[in-house]
């Protein structure tokens, strides 16, 4: 099943939002959630399990990077990827 980028997002903001008790205005989706002081490295913990419950992927202690866990729009690219079954 393909989720929708935009679907992505708005499902990770409406959980930051929610566990992180900030406005979706108060961060910049392009930029990272750690330098913006919206979240610490047990938020980056409790964004991979909701990633594990909301869309079923496993993040490998490897994969929680900037690369793939640098922003919003970062982790939906990163949820919203193509994988091996």
């Amino acid at each position: 099943m393909v989720i929708a980028t935009k679907d992505i997002e708005d499902r990770l903001i409406k959980f930051i939002c929610s566990n992180f008790l900030v406005e979706p205005d108060e961060f910049d989706l392009e930029k990272s959630l750690v330098d913006q002081g919206i979240i610490d490295s047990i938020g980056l913990v409790e964004i991979s399990a909701f990633m594990k419950r909301e869309f079923g992927i496993e993040v490998s202690e490897e994969n929680m990077t900037r690369e793939y866990f640098g922003s919003v729009k970062k982790m939906a690219a990163f949820i919203g990827r193509p994988r091996l079954s």
